[in-house]
């Protein structure tokens, strides 16, 4: 008998212990601190503890751990238990793209009984789940369904997104294949769909009208990582540390979806598939952001592509990235999108039409001469001298072609309005001196259109006095726009240092990403709205795709003469 008292005893005071751990976890579960409530619940072995270890799991980020805890749960626990783990494994079923097992969860537990507050939620969230899903999405589910009426729910949903013809069939092949015919349905199907031209008129496709709560966002950065005794250390950890800071400010701001992001270097010993394949496979990720350099990006480039998944290149802009790939997004304008911009500057807004080109051979300035060359000629200007170049076999000796941009009336040239010189890489400042000091020499008065690299010139210190100097800029912080202070205070604040430039890209490159997701909801819609951004205005870039994938939006600076004065902007359709 007194052994009896003890077991019981010790029984009760095991339950007791049990119960206040549960209580210490399901408060700091509620507090939002998932991982030490995760580590209480996994200790405990009642239904309660292994649900919310699977609800806690989830709220990790961790959807396929969280499936396994769930489905632990069997039929034999309480029934509020076990709904409420069918009704989180559906979440965690459409957080890993499985959607139609979870609409059929979803479906199942509607129909459940006794009524619990978790089947009473299943029908709300099914509808959403249909409606945010993409044709292709639904025609998958439609496939893959294991009831009859999730498949009249999917093509009642298509209908008025999909094309006319489309919803025929559709219609057509559900009488066919769905074994639990249900004529009153068919009958409204076919209703609306005996005007072709009233349907026309409502088709709107790719519209997410609803979208679940609890949406993630997984989004993987790719940089290299580079020792902080190093100069190039400052690029990719203040990008980082942009792409971080406007993550933090999307979830701070956004109840009903979150984004995480996955982080992998690419210059460590990992090839870039397998950086992309455990980005995709692992983290599940929906966009990639970087590489930072055009070498890099070109590796990924085609992985993007096979694996469907959006890819934005914050700095590179190599030409031939964009090329055939429908995946690569580049933020920073190539040089033919350059060269392109400052001819039509030249043109339409300068009213210039002789113009010359010098460049270098086989430089990335190249593609920009030949761009501008085009556009030029395409909006009826004249070129009239054009130099592409191996001027550094030359020993930069370029007074071979620079004394055709004399303004001498008494020279024996046609005389020209403005030479185009997209000098880049480690010759770009050799060149410049060289152009200059001909020019001088000329007692020339011809207007210089550039490229970045001439932004350094002083023409204040040069013989020039007539001469006018343009050129164009990737990237430009407005320190003198409050958004652009306040982004300066939050990051002091936040990291306890002053952003670079390179924060404010890796600030815009999130913003927009994220920004594009919460407007189309589902992520499997954003490579197409990325293509229609015209009109973002960032921190330190504009970006307008234009229906491409290389931002059209080049700034472009006329380098003013006051020493007392900013450098006056000329922006693409910047807003200020």
């Amino acid at each position: 008998m007194k052994k009896l008292s003890l077991t019981i005893t010790f029984l009760l005071l095991t339950i007791a212990g049990f119960s206040q751990s549960f209580q210490s976890g399901l408060t700091l579960y509620e507090q939002g601190d998932y991982e030490r409530a995760l580590q209480i619940f996994q200790k405990i072995n009642t239904p309660e503890a292994t649900l919310f270890a699977g609800k806690s799991l989830l709220a990790l980020d961790r959807p396929i751990q969280a499936t396994k805890a769930l489905t632990s749960i069997s039929a034999s626990d309480p029934v509020d238990i076990l709904h409420e783990a069918i009704y989180t494994n559906a979440i965690a079923s459409f957080r890993l793209g499985d959607y139609s097992n979870a609409l059929d969860l979803l479906f199942e537990l509607s129909n459940s009984k006794p009524i619990t507050s978790a089947s009473m939620s299943a029908m709300p969230l099914y509808d959403k789940v249909i409606t945010f899903l993409t044709i292709d999405e639904r025609r998958a589910v439609f496939n893959q369904t294991n009831f009859d009426q999730v498949r009249y729910d999917i093509i009642e949903s298509a209908i008025g997104q999909v094309n006319y013809q489309s919803a025929i069939a559709l219609v057509e092949l559900l009488k066919e294949v769905a074994g639990d015919y249900d004529p009153n349905r068919i009958n409204e199907f076919e209703n609306r769909l005996s005007d072709p031209v009233s349907y026309n008129q409502n088709y709107t496709p790719n519209i997410v009208r609803l979208a679940p709560d609890g949406l993630s966002y997984n989004i993987g950065v790719v940089l290299p990582e580079f020792d902080i005794s190093t100069p190039e250390y400052d690029i990719p950890q203040n990008l980082y540390l942009g792409i971080q800071l406007a993550v933090e400010e999307f979830n701070s701001t956004n109840s009903k979806s979150k984004a995480f992001i996955h982080y992998n270097p690419t210059n460590q010993s990992k090839s870039s598939e397998a950086i992309v394949s455990e980005l995709v496979w692992k983290e599940n990720v929906d966009v990639i952001l970087g590489p930072l350099f055009s070498d890099k990006a070109k590796e990924f480039s085609n992985l993007a592509e096979s694996y469907h998944v959006p890819m934005i290149l914050p700095l590179a802009n190599a030409d031939s990235l964009d090329l055939y790939n429908d995946y690569v997004f580049q933020i920073n304008p190539t040089f033919e999108a350059q060269g392109t911009k400052m001819a039509q500057y030249a043109i339409n807004t300068l009213g210039y039409d002789t113009l010359a080109v010098l460049a270098e051979q086989g430089s990335l300035g190249a593609p920009a001469a030949r761009a501008f060359r085009h556009e030029v000629q395409r909006l009826g200007g004249f070129i009239q001298y054009y130099f592409e170049e191996d001027l550094e076999e030359n020993g930069y000796d370029i007074v071979d072609f620079t004394q055709y941009f004399t303004t001498d009336p008494e020279d024996s040239v046609v005389m020209v309005d403005a030479v185009y010189a997209p000098f880049t890489g480690s010759i770009a400042q050799t060149l410049i001196e060289s152009m200059l000091t001909d020019l001088e020499a000329m007692r020339s008065s011809v207007d210089i259109f550039g490229s970045e690299e001439w932004k350094s010139v002083d023409l204040e210190s040069r013989r020039l006095k007539d001469s006018n100097l343009y050129y164009t800029e990737s990237f430009n912080v407005d320190t003198s726009l409050s958004r652009t202070r306040n982004f300066i205070s939050n990051f002091r604040v936040r990291f306890g240092t002053t952003p670079n430039e390179f924060a404010f890209i890796g600030y815009d490159v999130a913003n927009i990403t994220l920004n594009t997701l919460r407007n189309v909801k589902n992520p499997a819609l954003l490579r197409d709205a990325l293509k229609d951004i015209n009109n973002f205005y960032g921190l330190s870039v504009p970006v307008r795709f234009n229906k491409t994938h290389v931002n059209q939006s080049v700034i472009i600076k006329k380098m003013n003469r006051s020493t007392e004065a900013d450098n006056q902007f000329i922006r693409d359709n910047r807003r200020r």
